[in-house]
């Protein structure tokens, strides 16, 4: 049962969703198919480390289908704000629900990736954020618009994607690698220079990590931890189906990047 420490949670979760949603579908829609993961030790890198070779590390294994068990501990500012629980579902190449459970089961939040598609549903509030764009997909920092190069911070390797959009040339995203087994350790992204989040990744199984750390321009921290992973099992597509309409109110997908102003 979902334990809430404070009343203002299920709006404090609503404005950091979206990011849970993209780091999760960075950790795994960016990863191809392979046979069961097991808990095992990995071999240490040994070859000549490029700026290819890291954009091919980003993500943390190449798996079939997920399925877990999750809970979110949410901090502002030090401070306990409360914890959710909730379920994960993925099936390769690129379709994921996420659903997140308040008391007595209720459905807090729900989203949903399936190809073009994705959705962000608020039941408490009846609202629906939806996006369906041809142009954007969660592997595209990877796979195109972006200039790549490689760097050393301290005992990392670092690649760095910068915007190559007309006239804009900042800083969009850091991915941070160990130097002994390329794993992807963490991730920082960027709006107009500065820092806006970071994740964190710890507790690998093989390359997938069981607990991730995000932190936020505002002051807010996540902690999550996958509980219970079965890997490469049988997810029906209909599992994925798009969230319907019904009397929800709808709304851009874009309105929920608003929510992460920081704090003033």
């Amino acid at each position: 049962m979902t334990c809430f420490l404070r009343k203002g949670i299920p709006a404090l979760f609503r404005k950091t969703a979206l990011f849970v949603m993209i780091v999760v579908c960075l950790s795994l829609l960016s990863c191809a198919k392979k046979e069961v993961v097991r808990r095992a030790e990995i071999a240490p890198y040994q070859g000549l480390v490029t700026t290819e070779l890291l954009k091919q590390s980003v993500g943390f294994g190449k798996v079939k289908s997920v399925k877990a068990l999750s809970t979110v501990s949410i901090f502002k500012k030090g401070e306990p704000e409360g914890t959710l629980n909730g379920v994960l579902g993925y099936k390769a190449p690129g379709k994921m629900r996420v659903s997140l459970f308040g008391p007595f089961g209720l459905t807090v939040t729900e989203m949903l990736i399936s190809g073009e598609l994705f959705q962000l549903s608020v039941p408490p509030k009846n609202i629906l954020y939806e996006w369906n764009s041809p142009e954007v997909t969660f592997t595209g920092l990877i796979n195109g618009r972006f200039r790549y190069e490689m760097a050393e911070e301290d005992d990392m390797f670092v690649l760095l994607a910068y915007k190559t959009d007309e006239g804009n040339s900042d800083i969009a995203a850091k991915y941070y690698f160990d130097r002994i087994y390329l794993l992807n350790r963490s991730m920082s992204f960027y709006k107009d220079g500065a820092e806006v989040v970071k994740a964190e990744f710890n507790d690998f199984n093989g390359r997938i990590p069981e607990s991730t750390r995000l932190i936020f321009l505002n002051g807010l921290v996540m902690d999550i931890a996958l509980e219970e992973a079965e890997f490469d099992s049988d997810i029906p597509d209909e599992y994925f189906r798009a969230i319907e309409h019904g009397d929800k109110q709808i709304r851009p997908f874009q309105d929920v990047f608003r929510r992460f102003a920081p704090s003033r």
